[in-house]
């Protein structure tokens, strides 16, 4: 285990490890090292590398939101202690959440994945449990069959042993993630889950129970139930170069900043660098190509409310954001484009997206 090539194995949340994110910076750079690829079936992989790509994808998916607040605590629990799994604290209100996860899976599908990747079978294939032919409906309730019964099994064991956890994390491992929706599954399984509790009036019950898959987190199903999709909890820029993932990661740390500290509240590209294009607008008859360069980047810049904005600021954060991102940087507000094409831009406008070369 230890001479496998994984970074992993170096940033794992093992039982009894904790961390502490003290500030958004400090949690956009260690969610940055504690992201890491987790080892495959047939390469080690163990329950602490599945748990700790769970909670990790989870704190990604919150931070993203902008719904972590800080200073915060997140510990594993020591080996041979009861459940929970994790726990969140926050020292300043001294408010804590515990932790579940379990995968919502069948045990013939997990099977079926290890056999593949042992053989080295292409997976392509096993990502539909169902015939591709499978009605939409038929394919949801087959999908909120599966996660409640993963449910059933973590909920028995609550009662069981009596615990109190605060939050029940259900990863998506049914194979059907790229089949259905998850907003077409949700009220299946909710309305599942809340029968139960009719029926059985437990004692013990999850406070909360969202269903996690690697780009979406459904959060809290049975109350508010919010669809967080794969969000960076920082700015990205795919005009932005890096050598490795970690010079791109402080790079877009101090652009993350900077908006911070200037009241920026979104920065988004318009124009040619979102490829090549027809401008009715500027250049008729031909398109426009976006070249590092000879090309001003286009941006689009939204102010927290109540920020007071001058000219001046306008041109020196325009020359400042240039230094910073490595491109002339021609800086607008939607309020400075025509009123002509105003509505366009601000709607094909997009928050920027990092890329590393």
């Amino acid at each position: 285990m230890n001479n496998m090539p994984h970074g992993i194995d170096q940033v794992l949340l093992r039982p009894g490890v904790g961390v502490t994110f003290a500030d958004r910076d400090d949690l956009l750079e260690k969610l940055d090292t504690l992201s890491q690829r987790i080892p495959g079936r047939d390469e080690g992989r163990t329950r602490d590398h599945r748990e700790h790509f769970c909670i990790v994808r989870y704190l990604c998916r919150l931070a993203g939101g902008g719904l972590l607040d800080l200073p915060l605590i997140l510990s594993k629990t020591p080996e041979g202690q009861d459940p929970p799994d994790f726990t969140l604290e926050w020292p300043e209100s001294g408010d804590r959440e515990t932790f579940e996860l379990t995968d919502g899976s069948t045990v013939e599908y997990q099977e079926r994945l290890t056999r593949a990747d042992k053989s080295g079978e292409d997976r392509d294939d096993l990502w539909l449990p169902v015939d591709i032919n499978t009605p939409d409906r038929e394919a949801a309730q087959l999908w909120a069959e599966v996660l409640f019964a993963s449910f059933l099994r973590k909920a028995q064991a609550l009662i069981d042993g009596r615990f109190q956890i605060d939050h029940l994390l259900l990863y998506d491992l049914t194979g059907l993630g790229l089949f259905i929706p998850v907003e077409e599954g949700a009220p299946l399984l909710r309305e599942k889950i809340k029968q139960w509790y009719r029926v059985m009036e437990p004692a013990n019950r999850f406070g909360r129970i969202s269903v996690l898959r690697d780009t979406v987190l459904l959060l809290d199903l049975t109350g508010e139930a919010r669809l967080l999709r794969a969000e960076s909890p920082y700015f990205q820029l795919d005009v932005v170069r890096a050598r490795d993932e970690e010079g791109l990661g402080r790079r877009l740390r101090e652009i993350d900043r900077y908006c911070r500290d200037h009241s920026i509240r979104h920065l988004k590209t318009f124009g040619s660098v979102l490829g090549d294009r027809e401008d009715e607008f500027t250049e008729p008859t031909g398109l426009r190509r976006f070249v590092p360069g000879t090309s001003d980047l286009d941006l689009l810049v939204d102010f927290e409310p109540g920020a007071q904005i001058t000219l001046l600021d306008m041109a020196r954060m325009e020359r400042e954001l240039s230094e910073l991102i490595g491109l002339d940087v021609d800086l607008r507000t939607a309020e400075d484009l025509s009123r002509y094409f105003r509505q366009q831009v601000v709607e094909e406008a997009v928050e920027l997206h990092a890329q590393r070369v």
